[in-house]
């Protein structure tokens, strides 16, 4: 969780396929696509949680967040 939290204070406005290279850069590329499931819960949980907001196919940091990342 921490991972996408510093991915997306990097990049800001970032989507699953710019997120997933960061988050998950210690997993051999050729499986990114079985962790972008990961991703899309740990984002799911995050915007719940109200640390990241989605819009459509995009997450950000909500503004609180984006400053102690």
């Amino acid at each position: 969780e921490q991972k996408v939290l510093r991915a997306l204070a990097q990049l800001g406005e970032a989507s699953l396929g710019e997120l997933l290279p960061l988050v998950y850069d210690d997993v051999p590329s050729r499986i990114h696509h079985v962790a972008v499931r990961s991703l899309t819960a740990h984002l799911d949980k995050l915007a719940a949680d109200g640390t990241v907001r989605a819009s459509g196919e995009r997450f950000t940091l909500v503004e609180s967040q984006a400053r102690e990342a």
